[in-house]
Parts: C-alpha cells; sequence; structure tokens
C-alpha cells in the first residue's frame, strides 16, 4: 500500500511539472533548434505534360543567414502556385492552385522535406489567393479573389480528400480580396485595388454556414496603395506590413504600419504608413507577398517579388525608403515566379538566450 501511495504521488508531482510546460492551443511548441524556414509558392507550371512538371514549391531553409538559398525544390502537383501556408501543430502545407480549382496539402518532416498528402477542391475556389490555418478551429480559410470574391472555411481539411463543399462560405460583395491574416479570432483580409488597404472581419464562429454579405468590422485604408496583395501581421511587434504590385506607371513598394491594433479597433481609418520600402536600390518591382520574422534579434522582413525573373528579398524591419535589402534570392530555375510565401520561424535566437541572462 505504502508503494501505491508513493508511486501516486510521484506520477501526480511528474504530471505537475509538465502541466506546466504545456503550451496553449495558439503556442507552437518550440523546436530543440530554431527554426527559420521560408516557404515559395510558384505560378508557373508546365502545360505540356509530356515534358518534366515544374517544380513549383521551395523551400529555404535557413531563411535568416548570410548565405540565404534555396534547399529543397518541390512539385507539389498544384497547376500555378498561389497563396501557401505552414502549420507547425498540424505540420501541413497548403498550397492554393492558380490554374484549377484545387488546394493542396503537403506532410512536412521535421527537416522541412514535403510530402503529397492529398487535395480539396471546390468549384468556386477559382482565383485562390491567401491561405490560413486556425489550430484553435481546425479551420482552413481561404481567400477567393473572383467574382462572386468570398473566404471560404473548411473544417478538419486534413480529413478531406478530394472535392468538398466548404463548412462556411463568408460572401465580401464587391470587395477584392487578396492576401490573409489573423488576429485572434478575427480575420485580417488585404484588399485590393486603388486606395486599397485591409478589412478585419471577426464573429467567424458566429456567422451562418453561407454569409450572404459579410459586412467588415474595421477598414483601414492606406493612403498612396495602388494594388495591395500579400498582408502580414505581428501582434508581438504591433505591425502590420503589405506588398503593393505597382502598375503600368509606378513600381511596387512595401508599407509597414505601425500601432496596427489601435488602428484595426477603429471602425474606419486611412492610415500613412510608418516605413516604405521603395525605389531602384530596394529591387523591387511587382512585391506580391511579405512575410514577418518577429523574434528578437531577427526582426526581418520577407518580400516576394514577382517582377522581372522573380526574386525573394529579405529586409531589416526598421528599414526605410530606397535601401538595399540585405539578402536576396533569385534567378530560380525554369523562370519560375513567386507568387506567394509563408515563413515558419520558430526557436529561441542567440539574442533571447542573451536577453534572459
Amino acid at each position: 500500500m505504502k508503494k501505491s501511495i508513493g508511486l501516486l504521488i510521484l506520477m501526480s508531482g511528474m504530471l505537475t511539472i509538465f502541466g506546466g510546460c504545456l503550451r496553449n492551443d495558439d503556442e507552437p511548441l518550440l523546436p530543440q533548434r530554431p527554426i527559420s524556414r521560408l516557404y515559395v509558392s510558384f505560378e508557373n507550371y508546365e502545360e505540356d505534360e509530356t515534358q518534366e512538371p515544374y517544380r513549383n514549391l521551395a523551400v529555404i531553409d535557413p531563411a535568416d543567414t548570410t548565405g540565404m538559398k534555396v534547399t529543397i525544390d518541390y512539385d507539389s502537383e498544384v497547376m500555378g502556385g498561389a497563396g501557401v501556408h505552414f502549420n507547425p501543430f498540424a505540420g501541413i502545407i497548403f498550397q492554393g492552385s492558380a490554374g484549377d480549382t484545387t488546394i493542396r496539402m503537403m506532410t512536412v518532416t521535421d527537416l522541412g522535406i514535403p510530402k503529397n498528402d492529398g487535395f480539396i477542391g471546390f468549384n468556386e475556389l477559382t482565383a485562390v489567393r491567401g491561405l490560413w490555418y486556425q489550430n484553435s478551429s481546425q479551420m482552413l480559410y481561404v481567400v477567393n479573389n473572383a467574382t462572386p470574391t468570398a473566404v471560404y472555411g473548411y473544417h478538419q481539411p486534413m480529413n478531406r480528400n478530394g472535392y468538398a463543399r466548404p463548412n462556411k462560405v463568408y460572401r465580401l460583395g464587391s470587395m477584392r480580396p487578396w492576401g490573409l491574416a489573423m488576429w485572434g479570432d478575427s480575420l485580417l483580409v488585404g484588399r485590393t485595388g486603388q486606395n486599397g488597404g485591409i478589412s478585419l472581419y471577426g464573429g467567424l464562429s458566429d456567422t451562418d454556414s453561407l454569409e450572404a454579405n459579410f459586412a467588415p468590422r474595421s477598414t483601414l485604408t492606406i493612403e498612396g496603395s495602388t494594388s495591395i496583395r500579400g498582408i502580414a501581421f505581428s501582434e508581438e511587434l504591433d505591425l502590420l506590413v503589405a506588398a503593393d504590385y505597382g502598375n503600368a506607371n509606378v513600381d511596387g513598394c512595401i508599407f509597414i504600419i505601425e500601432n496596427a491594433t489601435a488602428l484595426l479597433s477603429e471602425p474606419e481609418s486611412t492610415v500613412r504608413p510608418t516605413h516604405v520600402l521603395r525605389g531602384t536600390r530596394t529591387g523591387l518591382i511587382s512585391p506580391i507577398d511579405v512575410a514577418i520574422d518577429p523574434r528578437e534579434g531577427k526582426r526581418y522582413l520577407y518580400v516576394a517579388d514577382a517582377g522581372g525573373n522573380g526574386k525573394i528579398a529579405r529586409f531589416n524591419l526598421d528599414d526605410n525608403g530606397n535601401v538595399t535589402p540585405n539578402a536576396v534570392v533569385e534567378g530560380f530555375a525554369r523562370n519560375r515566379i513567386p507568387a506567394g510565401i509563408f515563413l515558419d520561424a520558430r526557436g529561441r535566437t542567440n539574442s533571447d538566450i542573451d536577453s534572459t541572462n
């Protein structure tokens, strides 16, 4: 009996210790070694079935070193890549297709190597742009840019394989959506076109399965914008970043907006960006997507540029104006043009460790 009581006490103590180490559903487990993997989706695909297919997904790993380079090229079988998203809880890459009505899913090993693992298809997914998987609700949100514009929600998408109707449909009316990010339980949707910006949509779990004209709770307009594409948001840094594709008369640029949460808390606001990356030194022509590394000692901004032969450029988050990126990857094989990026940045950097000592 004494041994049984002692064992129960020991097990209880161990559960308490491990329970204190568990993280909530909004925090991915910290890896043993820091991870900085940038997933790149390419819009090109080989239309001739007799030829070798293009590898339309690349991994830059690590992305936070001086010699940034592609380490993995992969054929995800999409007909032209669109937006791309990775969720570290699920260990799944979601990649939209620009040439058909599917979203490809790929599992990822601990070394960051993708492997095809099925797809979701729906006839209205004709122009997939941003994607985001929310772990707490197990919902995959997908932005479709073509009429009727909408955000589609798939519950437990990893349990699907083949053509399937979404669980939620949020019609966006005349708004032309592009990039997608999340702030808590709200969606941040990039709004393209002249004087575009970002719209915030809340109450996702309270809406019906079909919302005919889903109204934003907050509308932020960016002064001087011409064609907003991808967006990125960091609640930790209170920072919102948007890629402006530009037009025939002007090269694109990157808008960096500080104090973003206060602006998004207002029903309507027009903002002049805190920083703008623009000019010949930046090398930016047609920026199409962005990603933020918010970690102390990194604080990087990654840009996918679809201009020319395409490139990935890395800047410091405090850069401003006509500045040179601190790293660039370009000259992708077979003229692959980036269409979307997603950064998986986890683990403590040396600066994090030094600051706690």
